[in-house]
């Protein structure tokens, strides 16, 4: 959902001014009318992004729960209490001053007459999915059983992201080690040998020669300043401008030819997911296509994804706006139309996200087996053939000297 500030009329010819949440400016100027203001189009503005100090701030800031603050909602809202009830609550019962100052912060937009899903969108990082099953939850008035689908949602996500990092331990260990190796095959055993091939006038073996060259390129203070200033800049880019990174870092992967394709299905699983849950809470159709096409991580996707909303509205069937598009298996487009000839599209969509992600994760887990040997083979490779052309070289020095 976007923010946007506006200034209008109401019926009595008073002005008002506030802010509103919307998927764009036409749904905006279509929600101010439903409330029976009176606004131009100039009097509408997209909020501002964050300034770059606030957002610095935001992620030095400690990470905020936000597993355990939905499950602790969850709880409460569906034992009864309102959604301000259990905030306080949960205001009370918390004792880390950044989580008393987050709900604090939900807490006071709900009492200025914010709906939840805007209260909401203050938590850093939040899922955009997230934020429009909230909405839904307001409209169909569903808000404790939509606690509950994104608690379940969140700790699936933990839950993946656990075993990526679990799985991922040993092989960056591994590639730390070799680094460490290489660098000080470098730096000092290198240095060491290029005396005796140029006292004995034989030619430096060919991986002598490379690390000898790579040594005296870091060696040098204009690449170290050059590397060290395109980290600096990337890092600022990241900070500065995240949703240029993210886009940028996002259309890398996808041509990258074994991580590509797992990050593809696991994209476009993600906004199976994010639209089936959309559907099951009552948004409509269109307003559900745009909400799932924003929740996509790969940010190259989410034009066309987008124009699928167009599609539907101009009147054609979503089996066909899926094939238009020709991002999706001929597979998934075939559980879609079934799906939807049936009546039975969320449940068809969770199955298709289901089957993209077990295809993702079963890409990463060969990546990830494949990494750990490819890196001691490498390793190997490199330490071997090194001891063996030096070898050799001392041997044919020794043979010269005995002549």
């Amino acid at each position: 959902m976007e923010h946007f500030y506006y200034r209008a009329f109401n019926s009595e010819g008073r002005q008002q001014k506030g802010q509103i949440d919307a998927l764009d400016l036409l749904d905006a100027r279509r929600k101010l009318k439903a409330r029976g203001l009176s606004v131009a189009d100039l009097d509408i503005l997209e909020a501002p992004p964050p300034r770059s100090g606030a957002r610095l701030r935001a992620l030095l800031r400690a990470k905020f729960d936000q597993t355990r603050f939905f499950g602790d909602l969850s709880v409460l809202m569906n034992a009864g209490l309102g959604i301000d009830q259990a905030l306080r609550a949960l205001y009370e019962a918390s004792g880390r001053s950044a989580d008393k100052e987050i709900i604090g912060h939900i807490i006071e937009r709900l009492a200025s007459g914010a709906m939840p899903s805007a209260a909401f969108s203050g938590i850093n990082g939040l899922p955009e999915e997230a934020l429009a099953l909230v909405a839904s939850g307001e409209r169909s008035a569903r808000l404790p059983s939509v606690m509950k689908v994104i608690t379940a949602d969140l700790q699936r996500r933990d839950l993946q992201r656990k075993q990526i990092v679990d799985a991922l331990v040993y092989p960056l260990f591994l590639l730390v080690m070799m680094f460490v190796a290489v660098g000080i095959v470098t730096f000092v055993l290198v240095p060491t040998l290029e005396p005796i091939f140029e006292s004995s006038g034989r030619a430096l073996p060919w991986i002598v020669a490379l690390l000898s060259g790579l040594r005296r390129a870091l060696s040098e203070p204009s690449v170290i300043i050059t590397l060290f200033a395109g980290l600096g800049l990337l890092s600022s880019i990241a900070i500065l401008r995240p949703s240029f990174f993210r886009e940028w870092f996002g259309a890398i992967l996808l041509k990258l030819p074994l991580i590509g394709g797992a990050f593809r299905q696991s994209a476009l699983g993600r906004y199976l997911q994010s639209l089936s849950l959309l559907l099951e809470n009552a948004v409509p159709l269109p307003e559900a296509l745009a909400l799932a096409a924003r929740c996509c991580p790969a940010q190259s996707y989410r034009e066309p994804l987008l124009s699928m909303r167009e599609q539907v509205i101009s009147g054609k069937r979503l089996p066909e706006a899926f094939a238009t598009i020709g991002l999706f298996p001929r597979g998934v487009v075939s559980l879609v139309a079934i799906g939807d000839e049936v009546n039975r599209l969320s449940a068809v969509l969770e199955n298709a996200a289901g089957i993209l992600r077990a295809d993702a994760q079963r890409s990463t887990d060969r990546m990830l087996v494949l990494l750990t040997p490819a890196i001691t083979i490498f390793l190997g490779l490199l330490v071997g053939g090194l001891v063996i052309s030096v070898m050799t070289a001392l041997l044919g020095i020794n043979e010269l000297s005995a002549q």
